[in-house]
């Protein structure tokens, strides 16, 4: 995943996920996100207290001493790395699950100064992006904070133009068994996840090639895949 994504709750298709994802009531909590890279603070949805509620994250799941983001590049967790015992994101899969929302997401694929950027969403709903979190507490403040990172797939076949690397794990917001069991911390048995794992689309997607993440203009006619 490149590292840029957007979300706004009041579009067609954002109303239409915080509504299939029964955060509707916290509508004022998601703050507008125009385009928000890495190590930004972005909204989350997770279950706390038996509760489901969106709440502040910074983009970044490993944090400091301070907490602030780490030297650790983590916005993004592999996959393949869920496995790994001692990797960052391997209690926070069986623990700590969260998704989130986004209107957009911005692939580039290419060498630097060669990239190509694209615009992407979905024709109908956002993207319930499939991803984990970390609660830190500050020794000296005792301050509450959150940071999180996406969940990245294998490349899918039809993405190899936009991102060859990898995809990010799309969650089927439309089955609310499997985002009950997502959002559940007290839900262990995680090889029931193993089909979401394979990179897949949960409908039609709206590509726009674009200049850069920041201004997203576009450079050519919408495609779709």
């Amino acid at each position: 995943m490149c590292g840029f994504y957007e979300f706004d709750a009041s579009s067609t298709q954002g109303t239409k996920l915080i509504k299939d994802l029964a955060v509707d009531q916290q509508l004022p909590l998601f703050r507008k996100n125009n385009g928000l890279g890495p190590a930004s603070s972005v909204d989350i949805i997770i279950t706390k207290d038996d509760k489901r509620c969106v709440v502040p994250a910074i983009w970044w799941l490993l944090l400091d001493g301070q907490l602030k983001p780490s030297k650790y590049t983590s916005f993004n967790t592999r996959s393949d790395k869920l496995q790994v015992k001692k990797s960052a994101g391997f209690l926070p899969y069986r623990k700590s699950r969260c998704i989130l929302p986004a209107t957009a997401i911005v692939e580039g694929e290419g060498a630097k100064g060669k990239r190509v950027y694209h615009h992407i969403a979905q024709q109908h709903t956002a993207f319930a992006l499939g991803g984990l979190y970390r609660e830190w507490i500050h020794q000296s403040t005792g301050e509450v904070v959150y940071s999180c990172s996406v969940i990245t797939l294998a490349p899918h076949p039809k993405w190899q133009g936009i991102h060859s690397k990898s995809t990010p794990l799309f969650l089927p917001q439309d089955e609310p068994n499997v985002i009950d069991k997502w959002l559940d911390p007290s839900f262990d048995q995680i090889e029931e996840f193993q089909s979401l794992l394979l990179p897949s689309f949960r409908e039609p997607l709206i590509v726009t090639p674009i200049d850069r993440p920041s201004t997203r203009n576009p450079l050519g006619e919408s495609f779709r895949i």
